[in-house]
């Protein structure tokens, strides 16, 4: 009847309160805070082959901040479009890290590098 069809339906979103998570599954804020980590690892054989500058602003990038070099009115956003050309010509002068997701174990990126702030 349409009693009892209700009355199940009640009972449903109690049911599944009470069940335990699968222990494969995992929280997204555990998810998130291990792939946000993954961004931020510094990795020394990328500042060695690209200099500090360069991983630098690969990292801030990666992770969602945005840089402005020495001597550019423009802020670099766009991970893909980072300048090229000799490793010491681009420095970093300014960060913005608004809703981005770095890390403090990523800030062994910015001992490295020359930033004139």
């Amino acid at each position: 009847t349409c009693t009892d069809q209700m009355m199940l339906l009640q009972k449903i979103p109690q049911q599944l309160c009470s069940l335990k998570k699968c222990p494969w599954s995992c929280d997204s804020r555990y998810f998130w805070g291990w792939l946000n980590a993954v961004f931020n690892k510094v990795d020394h054989d990328r500042i060695k082959d690209v200099g500090p500058n360069r991983a630098a602003s690969e990292w801030l990038l990666r992770c969602g901040a945005t840089v402005r070099y020495h001597g550019q009115e423009r802020w670099q956003k766009d991970y893909n479009n980072l300048p090229t050309g000799p490793l010491d010509k681009y420095k970093i002068q300014a960060i913005d890290a608004t809703d981005s997701c770095i890390m403090n174990i990523g800030f062994d990126h910015l001992e490295t590098s020359s930033i004139c702030f």
